[in-house]
This record gives C-alpha cells, sequence and structure tokens, in this order.
C-alpha cells in the first residue's frame, strides 16, 4: 500500500466514527503515529509468537547473521548486536578446542545474576564435549560464555526493526522537505496498523465514543 492510500485511510477511520467530523490530522503526527503504531504492532505479535500472525512479519526475519566480535575474555566472548536488531530469535556459535571445531552447540539464555553460579556448576557450566553453553544480552552485546574452548564465530536469527514510513508534504525538524516512503508490509498489515492508530488517536484527542468503535474494531480485526 502506498503512504498517501494508507494517510487517506486513516483519515477516513478517524471521521468516519468521529463526534466531531472532518477531523484534521496533519502529515508529521501521522507519520509518527504509524512509525510508532507499527512498531508496537510487532512488538505485539513477537509477543504472542502465534505461528500463524509471526507470518505477517516474516519479512522482517534476518537468518544467521554474523556478529562482530566486541571482546574476548576468559570466561566469554561478547558480540556487538545488528544496528536493526528488535527481538531475538535463535543463536548458534562455532567453536574450537585444540583440533576441533563443531558448530552444534544448544545455548540457552541466562539471567545475568546467574552466571557466576553457572560457571561453577558441573550440570550447566559451559561445555565442549556436551556441545552446550549459555548466554545474556547487556545493552548492545550478547554475551556467550566458555571454558575450555574458544568461541570462533557467532551467528544470530533475529527480527530487525520495520521500515519507518515518511510522506511527502511537510518540512522535517532538520529542515530536509519530506519524500514518500511507504510502507513494507502488506495491505492486511496496515489495515491493522490504521486501525490500532486510529484507536491512539481517539485516545489522545479524548474522543470517548471513537475510542470505544476503534477499539471494538481493532480486537475484530485482530
Amino acid at each position: 500500500m502506498k503512504i498517501a492510500k494508507a494517510y487517506l485511510l486513516f483519515t477516513e477511520l478517524v471521521n468516519r466514527s468521529a463526534t466531531n467530523n472532518n477531523t484534521s490530522v496533519d502529515l508529521p503526527r501521522f507519520v509518527s503515529l504509524f512509525n510508532w503504531n507499527q512498531i508496537k504492532y510487532v512488538e505485539w505479535l513477537l509477543e504472542k509468537r502465534n505461528e500463524d500472525d509471526v507470518r505477517d512479519v516474516s519479512k522482517l526475519l534476518i537468518p544467521q547473521k554474523e556478529l562482530k566480535l566486541k571482546r574476548t575474555k576468559g570466561t566469554y566472548s561478547a558480540f556487538s548486536l545488528p544496528k536493526d536488531y528488535f527481538n531475538f530469535a535463535n543463536l548458534f556459535i562455532e567453536a574450537k578446542k585444540s583440533k576441533c571445531i563443531a558448530s552444534d552447540f544448544l545455548l540457552f539464555e541466562a539471567r545475568a545474576d546467574d552466571v557466576h553460579e553457572l560457571l561453577g556448576d558441573s550440570n550447566n557450566e559451559p561445555s565442549f564435549e556436551d556441545r552446550e553453553t549459555f548466554y545474556h544480552f547487556i545493552e548492545d552485546s550478547v554475551m556467550i560464555y566458555k571454558k575450555d574452548f574458544e568461541i570462533q564465530k557467532s551467528f544470530m536469527t533475529y527480527y530487525r526493526y520495520p521500515r519507518a514510513v515518511d510522506i511527502e508534504g511537510y518540512i522535517k525538524a532538520d529542515d530536509s522537505q519530506s519524500v514518500s516512503i511507504d510502507p513494507e508490509f502488506d495491505d492486511k498489515v496496515v489495515q491493522k496498523i490504521l486501525l490500532a492508530m486510529s484507536k491512539e488517536f481517539s485516545a489522545i484527542n479524548n474522543d470517548q465514543t471513537s475510542y470505544a468503535i476503534n477499539k471494538d474494531r481493532l480486537s475484530t480485526e485482530i
């Protein structure tokens, strides 16, 4: 769907249920609402992890991207998260001990507070022989733990951020002219995002009647 059409549909949704007809929605506000709500929609889908719904955001899935090594110390190697990282799917490593290289490790996520205990637990400590280790996230990195082996490479499957949309016709905060950038989702997903936007718009404008109508529509559609 073109962003111009999405804008028209949004204004129709707002005015169709508004108690005050011909509600005005300026372009910068529309762009801001769309970008915010598409992120919230993707976040909601990934929290549910329903197989059918996740297909709606499958184009955001980046498979097995090699991560850049940030630093390595005695018990761990830290790898930088991709700049467009949004949500985690899976993690793989390639490790080496002496002349043996293995990539069939089972990795599990651990809490940072539990690292010291896990490193001293023979059942959960990193093991090249058992092909098991653990990891946790910290700021913009993922820390993967090791013991008597080295982590050669790390690969992450993850969901990236959706592309931010824009629409031509206004001057941006940096004094540049806006250009049209269309949503990357199909029409069905865009319509769900627009419904969520109209619900939020009604709440912001304290239009309780419109809020209730759009809330019901959103529940029905999604």
